[in-house]
């Protein structure tokens, strides 16, 4: 586990390696020794360039996702203190086996096996007819049914339209979701994730894809951490008028 103690030794190290991607965690400030290192870990993620340097400017921009591991940069960056970061591994391609491995090892707070504030269920990539699934809930058989989570869907039923904020770019996941949306207003939560469905995430790391296709699962919790959050910062209800009709 390799202790990097700022962005700048960061950057010098990139520069001489050959691998372009890497695992990495970020710790607690505690002084405590854990998993290889100082400091209590509390998320673990697969990087390529700056990427584990991001999740504080989402801290600092409150942006939708991750609520426990933005809290936690809250908390740290607010006290005085900073983030500690650690490299696990470096690697010639995406290490998705490696980073699920060390989550298992570690643990989950929503699953109480560890401390980590990783949010999802990390399963095995495989192909199922030609589709490659990565770290999410599969999206043809096995565990539940995309139909389940769409009945979970506390936005199921509700008309939606596009939030105050907007993308900085249409190529980001953010961006293509406010595209759909934003020429689609007042559609259902529902009627939002199957079309979400069909868009082409490939290039999109945060998708967790190579296929293009990602899981209902993961759609619909991007859906609600975008309009849930304080402010309805990416989605918001789009309400009828007293006839029925859009406003």
């Amino acid at each position: 586990m390799q202790h990097i103690k700022s962005r700048e030794e960061f950057r010098s190290i990139m520069s001489r390696r050959k691998e372009k991607h890497y695992v990495y965690v970020l710790r607690k400030p505690d002084d405590k020794f854990s998993f290889g290192a100082i400091g209590t870990p509390f998320y673990v993620g697969l990087g390529q360039g700056e990427r584990m340097y991001s999740h504080e400017k989402e801290a600092e921009n409150n942006v939708a996702g991750n609520d426990r591991k933005l809290a936690e940069i809250s908390n740290i960056v607010h006290s005085g203190k900073e983030v500690i970061y650690t490299i696990d591994s470096w690697h010639h391609k995406e290490p998705w086996t490696r980073e699920a491995d060390l989550i298992a090892d570690i643990g989950c707070l929503y699953d109480r096996t560890g401390p980590l504030t990783n949010a999802n269920s990390y399963r095995k990539s495989k192909v199922i007819d030609g589709i490659e699934t990565r770290k999410y809930a599969p999206i043809y058989g096995g565990g539940r049914e995309p139909g389940n989570y769409i009945r979970d869907f506390r936005l199921k039923r509700t008309n939606l339209m596009v939030g105050p904020r907007t993308p900085k770019t249409r190529k980001s996941v953010f961006g293509k979701m406010y595209t759909v949306l934003e020429t689609n207003p007042g559609i259902t939560g529902e009627e939002f994730v199957i079309q979400l469905m069909e868009v082409d995430f490939s290039g999109n790391k945060s998708a967790y894809t190579q296929s293009g296709r990602v899981s209902t699962e993961w759609l619909i919790g991007y859906i609600e951490g975008g309009y849930f959050r304080k402010g309805c910062l990416y989605f918001q209800e789009h309400k009828r008028d007293g006839d029925g009709h859009m406003p």
